[in-house]
C-alpha cells in the first residue's frame, strides 16, 4: 500500500511539472524539528548538579529545577553522577523566584445608542425617530500575572570553569473578563524549566520549532510529506522529479533536497553523518540562490500577516547549524566561556533580515562540483557564477586539479578563475 501511495505521489508530481515553479502567492510554511548542539563541547557523563537557593522559602524550588535539568541531560542521553566522581559539575544559585497577580484598569471604546433624532422619511411623508449612536469610553480591569526568577549557573569540568552565566527569566501578560488565566504556581513552574532548558543546553542538545517555506507546483502533492517530517520519503520524491530544463526552476527542486537533507541532518543520531548531511543541505541552498538569484526568499527571510512565526533566512539557518554541528563534532577542547548565549533561531533579527552567515556563504567550489553532478550545461553553470552576489573559489593548483577530477569543464574553471 506504501509502494503505491507513493508511486502515486511521484505520477502526481510529474503531471504537475506544466505549472511554474516557485513558492506560489499563497506561501506554505512547514515545521522542522531544529536540533540545537550544546553551547559547550565538555560532554554529559556523570554529570554533578546541584542547585541552592538563597532563601530557604526557595528551596523546594531549587530541587524542582535540580529535577528538571537532570531530566533534560537524561533524555539526550547523558548520565548523571550518583555516588562516583563527577566529570562535570553543574553549580546553580537561585537568588528569588516569585509572582504576583494585580489589576489594571483601561479604557474601552463601545458603540452605544446615546439619543434619538427625528428624520423626515420621504416615502412615507412623515417625521420617524431614529437612534443615535456614538463611542463612549467604558472603564474595565483587567488582571496582570508578573512573575521573574534570578539567579546564576557554574559549569565546570575537572576543577576547570568552562562556562558561566545568568538564569534569569521573565513573565508578564494581561487577561480580560473572558481569558483563562494561569495560577502563579504553573508560571513559576514555567520559568523553572525554561531556565532548566537554557542550563542543560550549556551540555547537551535541544530541540526547537523552526518554521521553513516548501516550494509549491511540482512539489505540491510532496508537501503532506514534509508537513508529517517523512524527509527519507520526500528527499526520494523530490530526486525523482527529472532535472528541470530552466537553471531558474531547477533552483526549486535544488531548495527541495536542501530542506530535505536538513530535516534529516536533524533528526540523525549520528553526528558525522548529520554533519554531512548539512554541508549537502548548505550547498544544495547555495546551488539554489546561485542558479536563481532573482529568487530573494532563497537567501531572505520571509514574513506574513496570517503566519504565526517569523521565516529565517534557510542560508543562514543552515550556515550557522552547520558551524555548530562542526563545532560539536570536533574533539573536546573545553576553554572558559565568560557567558555563554543560545543559539539564534530563526527568529533572530540577522535570519528576519536575511544577512549573509559568515565566511561559509557564497558559491564555492563544491557549489559548482554540485551543478555539474546535477547535468547543467556549462552555460548554465557559467551564468550561475556570473549571477552570484558573493564567490569564494579556491584556485589553487590542488583544488584546480581536484575540480578537473569531479568533471568541472575547463571553460567554467577559466569562469572561476576570473
Amino acid at each position: 500500500m506504501k509502494r503505491v501511495l507513493f508511486a502515486a505521489l511521484l505520477v502526481a508530481a510529474a503531471g504537475t511539472g506544466e505549472a511554474r515553479e516557485g513558492f506560489g502567492f499563497s506561501k506554505k510554511a512547514v515545521t522542522l524539528m531544529r536540533t540545537v548542539p550544546p553551547l559547550t563541547n565538555v560532554g554529559a557523563r556523570r554529570v554533578s548538579v546541584v542547585v541552592e537557593a538563597d532563601r530557604s522559602a526557595d528551596d523546594d524550588d531549587a530541587r524542582t529545577l535540580a529535577r528538571y535539568i537532570g531530566e533534560h541531560i537524561l533524555s539526550a542521553s547523558g548520565t548523571l553522577a550518583e555516588g562516583a566522581r563527577p566529570e562535570v559539575t553543574l553549580n546553580v544559585g537561585i537568588g528569588r523566584l516569585e509572582s504576583n497577580e494585580t489589576w489594571e484598569t483601561y479604557t474601552e471604546y463601545e458603540r452605544r445608542q446615546t439619543g434619538t433624532k427625528r428624520e423626515w422619511n420621504e416615502s412615507k411623508q412623515r417625521y420617524e425617530s431614529k437612534p443615535v449612536y456614538t463611542s463612549v469610553p467604558v472603564q474595565k480591569e483587567r488582571k496582570v500575572i508578573d512573575a521573574k526568577l534570578t539567579g546564576s549557573f557554574d559549569l565546570s569540568t575537572k576543577n576547570k570553569d568552562v562556562a558561566s552565566g545568568d538564569v534569569d527569566e521573565q513573565f508578564r501578560d494581561t487577561y480580560g473578563d473572558y481569558d483563562s488565566a494561569p495560577s502563579p504556581s504553573t508560571v513559576e513552574d514555567d520559568l523553572l524549566k525554561r531556565a532548566a532548558r537554557k542550563i542543560a543546553a550549556q551540555i547537551v542538545p535541544t530541540k526547537e520549532r523552526a518554521s521553513v517555506l516548501v516550494p509549491r507546483a511540482s512539489f505540491e502533492p510532496l508537501i503532506p510529506l514534509a508537513e508529517s517530517g517523512d524527509w527519507p520519503r520526500y528527499l526520494a520524491a523530490v530526486e525523482a522529479i527529472p532535472q528541470m530544463k530552466s537553471s531558474k526552476e531547477e533552483a526549486f527542486r535544488q531548495y527541495a533536497m536542501a530542506v530535505a537533507k536538513e530535516g534529516l541532518a536533524y533528526g540523525n543520531d549520528d553526528r558525522s553523518e548529520a554533519l554531512d548531511l548539512l554541508r549537502a543541505a548548505k550547498s544544495h541552498y547555495d546551488t539554489a540562490a546561485a542558479l536563481n538569484p532573482d529568487e530573494d526568499l532563497f537567501r531572505k527571510g520571509y514574513t506574513s500577516l496570517l503566519a504565526t512565526d517569523n521565516i529565517g533566512s534557510p542560508t543562514a539557518r543552515a550556515a550557522e547549524s552547520l558551524s555548530r554541528f562542526e563545532a560539536w563534532t570536533a574533539p573536546a577542547t573545553p576553554a572558559r566561556v565568560a557567558s555563554a548565549k543560545p543559539m539564534a533561531g530563526p527568529s533572530s533579527s540577522s535570519s528576519r533580515n536575511g544577512a549573509k552567515a559568515g565566511p561559509a556563504s557564497g558559491m564555492r567550489n563544491q557549489t559548482v562540483i554540485d551543478l555539474v553532478k546535477a547535468g547543467l550545461a556549462d552555460e548554465n553553470i557559467i551564468m550561475a557564477i556570473d549571477a552570484a552576489t558573493q564567490t569564494q573559489f579556491d584556485v589553487s593548483p590542488e583544488a584546480l586539479i581536484a575540480l578537473s577530477k569531479a568533471g568541472v569543464s575547463k571553460r567554467v574553471i577559466a569562469e572561476m578563475q576570473k
